[in-house]
Formats: structure tokens, C-alpha cells, sequence
């Protein structure tokens, strides 16, 4: 609970790479260490993704290798430091003294490069589509999840209570109010989901 409003932020961003980055994000075709890096990228996405929180070097490299030796560790920490982290697509956190996790700075990316506007000032102009991690590594935060079931359970009732009094199999008191009690739980939960409004509409979840 306490990342979630930080996690939700990351996910909100698009964060301009050059094409020497955007590799990374990218599902790799052949170079052996881009694909590596690309490995490391995802189960970083996929463990913070899990425990909604920053996650131990120890962390990422268990989901990568059945079995884990010192060697492994220093490879993955290496890339992460040369390649991840200069880039701005990991960051690196102190949680506490000796406690150093990782978190993804962004979920979404934009391939730029650098164009000469007639005055001659460099500017950064998008390449491409925006490039996203994996959707199901997405740590959407817990109370958009739940809001967003409830907001489908009434749905699923109010239509089911329109059908059984159009079929009457209820009558028209029960009816009405049932409907001003179910309508008043979804006015609820529209206003609760309303702070998360961009969120919902970036995940298509706005039906």
C-alpha cells in the first residue's frame, strides 16, 4: 500500500529514450547481452509487479536462474548498473542502510532522437510508437482492481434486477428500491474511482 501511489505514478509516464536505449525495452532479435538485459528488465517488472514495492537484486536474479551462484548475481548487477540505470528505465533506491532495492522509473517509453530546428536548437523529436513493458507486469494498485470489480458486480445486478421486474418476478416496491440502493452504491464507487480516472482510461478499463 505504501508504493501503490508511487507505482501508479511510474505508470502514468513516458519516458523519452535514444535509440541506444530503446533497445532495451525492445524485444530483443540477436545480441546476446541486449536479450540478457532484456531478461532482467522483465522479471524486475514482474517481481515489483508481485509485492507492489521496490525488490532486492536477490529478488530479480531468483526468477531468472533455478539455481543461483555469486557469478550470476555480479552479471545482473552489472547490467543493471551499466545499462538500466544510465539510461533512466531502473532506478536504484537505499531503503534503508544496507537494504538496496530496484523499481522501474517508467512502464511505457518513446524512442526519440535528436532533430536541428531551423534556429538551429537540437530538439528531441518521437519515434515510433510508444514502447510498453508487458502489460501483465503492470502493478495496478489494489483499490483500482477492487473498485473496478465492484463497479462490475452492480452493474451485473442492476441489469439482472431490470430483467426480473420487466419479467415480473418482482414487484414494483422491491424494485425500486433495490434500484435506489444499488444506484446509490454505484454513484459511490464512480466518485472513488474519479482520482483514478487517467489510469483507468490509459488501461482501457473505463467500460
Amino acid at each position: 500500500m505504501l508504493w501503490e501511489k508511487e507505482l501508479s505514478q511510474r505508470l502514468l509516464r513516458v519516458i523519452p529514450l535514444s535509440e541506444k536505449h530503446i533497445k532495451y525495452v525492445k524485444k530483443p532479435e540477436q545480441a546476446e547481452e541486449e536479450l540478457l538485459t532484456h531478461k532482467v528488465l522483465l522479471s524486475l517488472a514482474k517481481k515489483v509487479c508481485e509485492k507492489r514495492e521496490p525488490v532486492k537484486l536477490r529478488e530479480i536474479v531468483d526468477d531468472l536462474y533455478s539455481s543461483v551462484t555469486k557469478r550470476e548475481m555480479d552479471v545482473v548487477r552489472l547490467l543493471i548498473k551499466k545499462t538500466l540505470i544510465p539510461s533512466g528505465i531502473v532506478e536504484k533506491l537505499y531503503v534503508g542502510k544496507k537494504d538496496v532495492r530496484y523499481l522501474l522509473n517508467a512502464y511505457r517509453f518513446q524512442e526519440t532522437r535528436k532533430v536541428y530546428s531551423s534556429s538551429g536548437q537540437v530538439i528531441r523529436e518521437p519515434v515510433g510508437a510508444v514502447i510498453e513493458i508487458p502489460r501483465e507486469h503492470f502493478p495496478i494498485p489494489s483499490e483500482v482492481l477492487q473498485l473496478l470489480m465492484c463497479k462490475t458486480g452492480l452493474d451485473r445486478v442492476l441489469n439482472k434486477l431490470e430483467e426480473d421486474f420487466g419479467r415480473g418476478k418482482i414487484s414494483e416496491t422491491l424494485y425500486q428500491t433495490m434500484k435506489t440502493e444499488y444506484e446509490v452504491l454505484m454513484e459511490d464507487v464512480r466518485e472513488r474511482l474519479k482520482k483514478h480516472e487517467e489510469l483507468v482510461k490509459l488501461l482501457g478499463l473505463d467500460h
